[in-house]
């Protein structure tokens, strides 16, 4: 129907009311009483024009009910386009038949398992990446295929953001990465991923770091007891030797903490995948925290506010490295003010968060905080002596301890780092009773 239908239609209506006007006029001699005659006839009219389209938009898949030509018209083309548009996409909804096809012809292992974990049904891949028969399997748990607490404990928390790495056979090199999506009501897609050589490149790369580690250790220690010995044996002329020596001293003792805190990352990576059930204290593993620092460093204000009487799963080892670290980098790179440590609660989870005002990073800087050996400025690390693993310690602490870590800075104002822990990773106090 075109434009002019419809103006033909609500111009016949106007007439109309105005003739009701005019007689209303003519019978009372009171113009004004025509002219609400005449409002309130078009008012009539268009009130029962919408009382009908409404009623029609509350059941749109019937025909459209109205008489009039014009308007009858336009809601028939409605009609006829939706109807189109819902054949449509019938028609190109897939059927399970396809879709199961579909999936067939992947080349990477697939598999759907219902809301009780049972296998409903897996790819050509999944049967030969798994060694298995769809047909046997159908209708067992999940952890039938994949023997082991953690795909158990995996999917108790339902939390599948992170992909989940298993060993399921005898041999220790096969590694299985399985990540899990969402598939129609109540159903999960799962795909599985070999990455055995991956994770073997991963801990070739750990042990080498830690065997370096380990072999420097030893000549590092002989280096450091010469040092150590030689001040006490130079007198007269030998005396210049003195400041050299105490350069070398300060060197070996960076040395000595990139060694420490290298062998300690490995440490932390080589477990991270472990489930860590430990309940911590947080609130008196922060005041013992603090305590330490506040005598290490008698001329900074170190602030701690635990408002959150909630202890976490976890180990307590790793968390107090995590503190440790942040609080000791707000220390260092903020020469006034007070550093403020808080464990308090939130809409997500309890949030330990340290806070200094000191210089401040840069926007473009703060992605790159984690990397191992980041610089965000060369000459002030130099300054401070940092390692460059301090947040890196950080970040795969939270990644173990399934924690966000978010960073706000501004320069010249100072950056708050805060580590956000699940709700689910939290017990009250009276939970270590």
């Amino acid at each position: 129907m075109n434009s002019a239908g419809l103006f033909h239609l609500e111009f016949r209506r106007v007439l109309m009311a105005m003739a009701l006007g005019v007689a209303c006029w003519f019978a009372t001699d009171d113009a004004s009483s025509a002219v609400s005659a005449s409002l309130l006839t078009l008012l009539l009219l268009w009130g029962w024009q919408l009382s009908r389209l409404y009623r029609w938009f509350a059941n749109p898949d019937d025909v459209p009910p109205l008489g009039d030509a014009a308007v009858r018209g336009v809601l028939h083309d409605v009609y006829v386009l939706r109807s189109r548009g819902a054949i449509g996409d019938n028609s190109r909804s897939p059927s399970p038949a396809y879709r199961n096809e579909s999936f067939e012809s992947m080349r990477e292992a697939a598999m759907i398992i219902n809301a009780r974990n049972e296998l409903l049904w897996c790819n050509s891949a999944a049967e030969y990446l798994l060694n298995i028969q769809r047909a046997e399997e159908q209708g067992k748990p999940l952890h039938d295929l994949f023997p082991g607490k953690a795909l158990k404990n995996y999917l108790a928390e339902q939390n599948f953001q992170k992909p989940l790495r298993l060993k399921p056979g005898p041999d220790p090199e096969f590694c299985l990465q399985l990540e899990f999506s969402r598939f129609g009501a109540s159903d999960r897609l799962i795909f599985i991923k070999d990455v055995s050589e991956q994770d073997k490149l991963e801990r070739m790369r750990r042990d080498f770091v830690g065997n370096v580690s380990h072999e420097l250790r030893t000549p590092l220690t002989v280096i450091k007891g010469y040092i150590e010995t030689l001040p006490s044996l130079l007198s007269g002329p030998n005396a210049a030797l003195q400041k050299p020596l105490a350069s070398m001293a300060t060197q070996v003792g960076r040395m000595e903490a990139l060694i420490a805190d290298l062998l300690w990352l490995t440490r932390i990576e080589t477990v991270e995948g472990e489930r860590k059930e430990d309940l911590v204290n947080v609130s008196n593993l922060a005041a013992s925290v603090v305590a330490e620092l506040r005598s290490a460093w008698p001329n900074r204000d170190i602030q701690l506010r635990a408002e959150s009487v909630r202890q976490l799963r976890g180990d307590e080892r790793e968390l107090r490295s995590a503190l440790s670290n942040l609080i000791v980098n707000a220390l260092k790179y903020s020469d006034k003010g007070p550093v403020k440590v808080r464990w308090t609660d939130s809409a997500v989870g309890p949030v330990l968060s340290v806070e200094d005002k000191g210089l401040g990073i840069a926007a473009k800087h703060i992605p790159r905080l984690t990397e191992r050996f980041y610089r965000v400025d060369k000459s002030r690390s130099q300054q401070t002596s940092g390692t460059g693993l301090g947040l890196a310690i950080v970040k795969h602490v939270a990644v173990s301890h399934e924690a966000k870590l978010f960073v706000d800075s501004q320069l010249g104002k100072g950056s708050c780092f805060r580590l956000v822990f699940p709700a689910s990773r939290c017990a009250d106090a009276s939970a270590s009773g």
